[in-house]
């Protein structure tokens, strides 16, 4: 039995570091100490772990109960510094995500000591209350990790100083609550070429002109207040995700024509709300496969028109999903056109939906507008797999029958098509 005890021992022992550091950077820190008991060369592993994550686990495990908040933060902040102190090697992964936690001076010197030391993938997140409030202001050294590759931060005020050349190595970027200054995306995003993905939720900054330069750019998220959005230059751009909660409504017909490699799109009402608009694109969105529509109301012709446009302009759709604000319930009493029927019907493309796939409607009260929208997709969509549709929460249930009922006995151009309804009874 010693002899086999030893034979395991000793496979453990011969792992290389690499693979040993790999394993540990799958535990929270603590156990990764308490994983140095499996072995003796196992013993200062823990301590030259490459990726160190400081999150919700790490504070709950804390060995010490301490109840008051400033002590507690005190608690945090000496063990994460005592990690950093024993540490030995590169750091190139750090996150520090604990709710609760208040800015302090130690973090000033935590960023400082990594940007320092070739941090490549850095998370920093506070969680205020509000929107628009910041829980800490962004050391300057941060902006000396010439190294970074993944920066994520939250509830942040993030002002780049006036001698920062950029971050040539970034390629992924998550704004979250970050106050930021005006000009930050047309000042910024130049100064980081190689960047692939950004996200920026309900980040702060005055309203004005979103202006985007990214030439590797191929993942864009944007939640918030900007009234006016431009992609001057990105040319591999593919998915787009806009919901705007203020806007001067874009020149939408240059927006798509700026976006070559759009696939997969996103946008909220406040966008298609735009005057004037054509009944279709001077040049079709070819490769956009995937349309998602949030808090839709079909109220009025201008914004049904560029609904419809976005439709009929793009003809290699797989998946279209359109959710609906949620509204009180009123099912037809009559047979009325809607207007969107009538935009639909005018156009008169029997192949514009040749290749969709999915269709979901979400949160619809079984409108005019909605039943018109479901009939047209079932009888001019030849390769229909499945439509999902769910209904508005406050809808009882005569009404989601008598839905069902109707909609059970449209038209089906494909024999695939699979109907596929969901009561949603929940608020939330």
């Amino acid at each position: 039995m010693k002899r086999v005890c030893e034979a395991s021992d000793d496979r453990i022992t011969s792992l290389p570091a690499d693979v040993i550091h790999h394993i540990l950077a799958f535990l929270p820190i603590k156990d990764a100490a308490k994983a140095s008991t499996l072995s003796r060369k196992w013993r200062h592993h823990w301590r030259s772990i490459p990726r160190l994550v400081f999150d919700h686990g790490f504070a709950r495990n804390l060995e010490e109960d301490v109840g008051e908040s400033s002590a507690m933060n005190n608690r945090i902040m000496l063990n994460i510094c005592t990690a950093l102190l024993v540490h030995d090697g590169p750091i190139t992964k750090f996150e520090l995500s604990i709710p609760g936690l208040c800015a302090c001076r130690e973090i000033d010197h935590i960023i400082l000591h990594l940007s320092s030391n070739g941090v490549q993938d850095f998370t920093l997140m506070f969680y205020c209350r509000y929107i628009g409030t910041a829980g800490y202001q962004m050391h300057t050294s941060l902006f000396s990790a010439l190294h970074l590759k993944s920066l994520t931060l939250r509830s942040c005020a993030f002002t780049p100083p006036t001698w920062f050349t950029g971050f040539s190595m970034l390629t992924n970027l998550q704004l979250i609550n970050v106050i930021l200054p005006s000009d930050f995306f047309k000042e910024f995003l130049p100064k980081c070429p190689m960047l692939e993905s950004l996200r920026a939720i309900e980040c702060s900054a005055p309203a004005g002109r979103l202006e985007i330069v990214a030439p590797f750019l191929k993942y864009f998220t944007f939640v918030g207040s900007f009234l006016d959005v431009c992609f001057e230059y990105a040319p591999l751009l593919s998915h787009v995700s806009l919901d705007l909660a203020e806007s001067n409504t874009p020149d939408m017909v240059s927006l798509f024509a700026s976006l070559p490699a759009l696939q997969q799109l996103l946008v909220n009402y406040d966008i298609l709300k735009v005057r004037n608009f054509p009944t279709r694109l001077p040049t079709p969105i070819e490769g956009l496969k995937v349309l998602k529509t949030i808090s839709i109301v079909f109220d009025g012709l201008e914004m049904e028109r560029v609904f419809v446009c976005l439709i009929m302009s793009s003809p290699n759709l797989h998946s279209l999903t359109v959710q609906m604000e949620s509204g009180e319930p009123d099912l037809p009493a009559n047979d009325e056109v809607s207007s969107i029927r009538r935009l639909l019907e005018a156009e008169d493309s029997p192949g514009c939906l040749k290749h969709l796939m999915e269709f979901r409607i979400d949160d619809t009260c079984g409108c005019q507008a909605e039943l018109d929208l479901l009939r047209f997709v079932l009888a001019t969509a030849p390769i229909l797999q499945s439509i999902h549709i769910t209904t508005y929460y406050k809808l009882d249930t005569k009404k989601v029958m008598k839905l069902m009922m109707e909609v059970m006995h449209y038209k089906r151009v494909s024999k695939e098509a699979e109907l596929i309804f969901n009561w949603n009874d929940d608020e939330d």
